[in-house]
């Protein structure tokens, strides 16, 4: 799985660590979510805003906006909606994986 270029030597430690266990959860692949739990213990700092998965999906699509130039370029074509976005992608060949995270700065 891509990451950014600063996650990859600490996610590439704790895969190394964990071997062929899985992270966080326990053992088996119907496990209950248990990185909620995590984060929650993780983050000791009351007066942030709670660490949830929706929050970091958001912070990592707005770097990933701000990294390929996405505001710039919906300014300058024009675009006010996602439809018409959605028009335009619909358009464009599609980029291997590879080539989407070097874009975005990232190692695999």
């Amino acid at each position: 799985m891509p990451v950014l270029d600063r996650f990859h030597e600490p996610l590439a430690e704790a895969a190394a660590f964990a071997a062929e266990r899985y992270l966080v959860g326990g053992s088996a692949p119907d496990r209950k979510n248990l990185t909620d739990a995590l984060s929650a213990v993780l983050c000791t700092d009351r007066g942030l805003p709670r660490l949830e998965a929706g929050r970091l999906r958001s912070t990592w699509l707005l770097a990933c906006a701000r990294a390929i130039g996405l505001g710039a370029f919906m300014r300058a074509a024009g675009v006010r909606c996602t439809q018409r976005l959605g028009d335009l992608v619909a358009a464009l060949p599609t980029p291997s994986e590879q080539e989407l995270v070097a874009r975005l700065g990232g190692g695999a």
